[in-house]
């Protein structure tokens, strides 16, 4: 997962952006998409590390104002456009860093009751966001179980993995659950609310000082789809106790088949979590992965 390091990414910044005049720039984080840095504890600049991942980001930047407004929680709203050049061949953008930290690591059982009316409000408007306002900015719209079979085909290609690290979660009745993904039910599924698409406990900014959710990041896979991939990453932080107090208060339609699939996609997201920690050597991620399985092993 080679990307740009923090020498030329300030170098990349500093030619388009003099104003920013970035003294400190530390690496922040990495994914298969993008590779992100801390300038100066003000700014996040996200270089993505494909076309197609760029092509995300700029779809972002159209539509993360448009999403801000009445938000309950914050989100990036990007203030710099960078343009490609020698220095750097893709878009690329910078944000004011919003407060907090990740919540990876964090146990959501004992602050659930502080953690659930906010997600539930969160989730509420991201769910509610009109579809032609979305389609206006070029969100793309997911076909019908796509979600499903990516992470089913994911999950059991790397099922391996996690017995690993966590022989006595994985058995064959674990393969034959995830070999039967649930059905979207009868009638064709129609998607039809825009999600995050990649929720989970990364991507919600915490401060333990106040015990409190202060925004959201990284939209690289937004979409107009099914709201169960979102739910999925409630269930995956903090299991069905969580996801419970979460939906005492959330405002979307959600019936016994959207639970199904939600705790399915959870599942498979524990795996490809601990695969991902595995092979950038990051244990939070095995954790979290971990953490999740024992929640769909408990259900």
């Amino acid at each position: 997962m080679s990307g740009i390091d923090a020498e030329q990414a300030r170098n990349v910044i500093q030619a388009q952006f003099p104003t920013v005049r970035p003294g400190r720039v530390q690496w922040l984080g990495e994914g298969y998409d993008s590779t992100a840095f801390d300038v100066d504890n003000v700014w996040v600049f996200r270089f993505p590390k494909r076309r197609d991942v760029e092509r995300q980001l700029l779809m972002e930047m159209r539509l993360l104002p448009l999403l801000a407004s009445d938000s309950p929680l914050p989100v990036p709203l990007y203030r710099f456009n960078g343009m490609p050049s020698r220095l750097f061949p893709r878009h690329f953008g910078g944000y004011r860093k919003l407060a907090g930290v990740p919540a990876i690591g964090l146990d959501a059982d004992p602050v659930r009751d502080r953690l659930a009316p906010k997600l539930a409000s969160f989730l509420s408007h991201l769910h509610a966001f009109p579809l032609g306002h979305a389609a206006d900015q070029g969100i793309p719209r997911l076909g019908r179980d796509s979600a499903i079979v990516e992470a089913r085909t994911e999950a059991l290609e790397d099922i391996g993995t996690v017995a690993r690290v966590a022989p006595d979660l994985i058995a064959d009745a674990w393969i034959e659950a995830l070999a039967e993904a649930p059905a979207s039910g009868n009638e064709p599924y129609v998607s039809d609310n825009l999600v995050h698409g990649d929720l989970a406990a990364e991507h919600f900014m915490y401060d333990s000082a106040t015990a409190s959710l202060c925004g959201v990041i990284d939209w690289s896979d937004v979409a107009i789809g099914d709201p169960a991939v979102d739910l999925a990453g409630v269930f995956h932080w903090g299991g069905a106790r969580l996801l419970d107090a979460v939906l005492s208060s959330y405002r979307g339609a959600v019936d016994d088949a959207t639970l199904a699939r939600a705790r399915y996609l959870a599942a498979c997201r524990g795996i490809a979590d601990v695969r991902f920690g595995i092979e950038t050597d990051r244990a939070e991620y095995v954790a979290a992965g971990v953490r999740a399985l024992d929640f769909s092993a408990a259900r």
